[in-house]
């Protein structure tokens, strides 16, 4: 989210291109009621926002939302600016004006520190590896999971706890929200259902929960 619009439609013209979707906010309110909604995988944020200042509104998400990638981005490049950006909880502080493709590197630097701080992720009986879509068992045996599988897997893990609801995991995945009618998010999910807990019935599962007529609740 940005105060300049023409940066703003830069972007979501520009990250789209590689693999992004991105949804706008125009102030700290909207983008507040964007990341209960979506469930994000990072936020660029501006300082200079209409209402809640920038840095102020970092300070309430670090709150509700401690691990969420932050990106700050802003025409104040000022050693101080940078310094209580940091020191607020921003991962990372880029000034403008600035090329699309510094910001996509250092995007996905911020997404790599996040995810693979260690080389896997521990769930249950398993040790997932999201760089290489990978499930081991105890016994070393490997189950090997679709790119989409994956990236779900991943996304439940960084909201574990939380009901996700059909819009926020179709959003995540595809841009889009949820069509009733189609069932591809439901029959993903049990797909990976099946893959976490081959011998257990869906009602009695312990990791991936479906919650009546909210979503899903995912639990390591």
């Amino acid at each position: 989210m940005d105060d300049d619009n023409v940066l703003q439609a830069l972007l979501a013209h520009f990250l789209p291109m590689h693999g992004f979707v991105v949804r706008r906010a125009l102030n700290t309110e909207q983008a507040s009621l964007l990341i209960a909604e979506t469930c994000p995988t990072l936020v660029i944020l501006d300082i200079l926002m209409p209402g809640m200042n920038g840095l102020e509104w970092i300070q309430q998400l670090r709150q509700q939302h401690p691990t969420l990638p932050v990106i700050i981005v802003s025409s104040q490049s000022s050693y101080e600016d940078r310094i209580q950006s940091l020191e607020l909880g921003a991962d990372d502080y880029i000034a403008k004006p600035f090329h699309p493709k510094e910001l996509l590197m250092r995007i996905h630097n911020v997404l790599r520190h996040h995810s693979v701080n260690t080389p896997y992720i521990s769930i249950g009986q398993w040790q997932f590896f999201p760089e290489e879509g990978l499930l081991r068992d105890a016994q070393g045996h490997e189950t090997k999971l679709t790119t989409t599988d994956a990236q779900l897997l991943l996304f439940f893990h960084r909201n574990a706890g939380r009901i996700l609801s059909r819009d926020a995991i179709s959003i995540h995945l595809h841009g889009i929200e949820d069509n009733p009618l189609d069932r591809r998010i439901d029959m993903r999910i049990n797909r990976l259902r099946k893959k976490l807990e081959p011998n257990t019935k869906a009602e009695h599962a312990k990791h991936l929960r479906t919650v009546w007529r909210q979503g899903y609740r995912f639990t390591s």
